[in-house]
């Protein structure tokens, strides 16, 4: 009997495909993933839609209040969640979690980004970006003659939408009302 010369590499590569498959999840980048993740317990989620965006080119933004609980404990986290769906040929989503300590300052680069213009820089074109731990990041570009927003949740595989500068106070309001929402459910 003889064996198959190829036996052998096709034994290293599914072995190798197979330990790629049995690769750890990525570690939470926020502490409300962290929450969300969590086994062996219980943990209450409670969510308040604030409301949705949609981009000039298609998509949707939706911003929720979020308040996690582990029920043995009672301890909780809050934040917000921001999900942005790409609605072309291929509707994806990714969501963006946002501790609730990150807020004021996600409020305070939405509002930078949202007041840049062209003079920014000496140089024809420019971008400003602000990005949180949880992978949401808000851009504005110079495009042309005009300037442009660009909002994305994910790192790989990110979806994107686009707005126009002046509906980035929008984006800005509802995540203000969202830290809102949170504050009177915290004061309770």
């Amino acid at each position: 009997m003889t064996l198959n010369p190829w036996l052998p590499v096709i034994f290293a590569l599914s072995t190798l495909l197979h330990a790629q498959d049995r690769q750890p999840p990525p570690a939470p980048k926020t502490k409300i993933e962290a929450f969300e993740a969590q086994s062996g317990s219980v943990v209450v989620r409670g969510f308040s839609r604030i409301g949705e965006m949609k981009g000039i080119y298609g998509g949707v933004l939706t911003v929720q209040s979020m308040e996690f609980t582990q029920a043995v404990t009672g301890k909780k986290e809050y934040g917000i969640t921001i999900d942005v769906k790409e609605t072309d040929r291929l509707e994806r989503s990714n969501r963006s979690f946002i501790d609730y300590d990150e807020i004021a300052s996600l409020l305070k680069g939405i509002e930078y980004v949202s007041k840049i213009d062209s003079s920014v820089t000496p140089l024809e074109s420019f971008q400003a970006d602000f990005r949180t731990k949880g992978d949401f990041k808000v851009s504005t570009f110079s495009s042309g003659k005009e300037i442009l927003a660009s909002i994305s949740s994910g790192s790989i595989g990110a979806t994107s939408l686009f707005l126009r500068l002046s509906d980035v106070p929008k984006l800005r309001d509802l995540v203000a009302s969202a830290r809102d929402k949170l504050d009177a459910v915290k004061a309770r």
